[in-house]
């Protein structure tokens, strides 16, 4: 495994630490991962990803009708880790949190379809 499904399998064990309890449930999913770059890398590549295989580089040249510029607030995963900090903290009003959540909400719903869409 690499990249992203090392990374994944990583927080993943980590959730087991604090949540024993789903050992079975989460192993199972650490044992289903795969990670399908070797195979892209294989057989496929368009200049417009510039040399990267980001998400945020290949979905444009694939499915260019999904755009993560089109989406309110979160728009990558730095944003959205900000954005998860900022509806952590206790400053935070109730009505922020929701609009945070929402907004997060929306980035992982895009970011699961274009991960079925390539």
């Amino acid at each position: 495994m690499g990249g992203l499904t090392s990374f994944t399998s990583h927080i993943i064990r980590e959730q087991l630490e604090c949540f024993p309890q789903y050992e079975t449930e989460l192993t199972a999913i650490i044992d289903r991962l795969v990670d399908l770059l070797p195979l892209a890398r294989a057989h496929y590549y368009h200049p417009s990803q510039q040399g990267s295989w980001s998400i945020k580089k290949v979905l444009p040249v694939i499915c260019s009708d999904l755009n993560y510029s089109e989406l309110e607030g979160v728009q990558d995963g730095n944003m959205a880790m900000v954005s998860f900090q900022e509806a952590i903290h206790p400053d935070c009003t109730p009505e922020r949190k929701d609009e945070i959540y929402q907004e997060l909400d929306k980035y992982c719903q895009l970011n699961t379809l274009a991960m079925v869409r390539i």
